[in-house]
């Protein structure tokens, strides 16, 4: 095997690294967005439930409240 070959071979391998990065971070992105409109609505709903009336848009997010997907569901559960 030459030298060139062993080069392709790693820069395919870095690139599908790469590739796989790159989908795992869009999917957490996508799951940190689903979670954030999850929250709202469970406010949203709660607030309905305590006797309080629909707020007409949601309430701002708050620091603290800035969880990643894993640490919300751990919270959830």
């Amino acid at each position: 095997m030459s030298q060139t070959d062993k080069y392709i071979r790693q820069d395919s391998r870095q690139h599908k690294t790469d590739e796989a990065e790159r989908y795992l971070e869009d999917r957490a992105q996508l799951l940190d967005t689903i979670r954030e409109m999850i929250n709202v609505e469970i406010d949203r709903r709660g607030g309905c439930m305590q006797g309080g009336a629909i707020p007409q848009k949601p309430p701002p997010e708050d620091e603290h409240r800035k969880l990643t997907f894993l640490q919300w569901l751990k919270n959830l559960i």
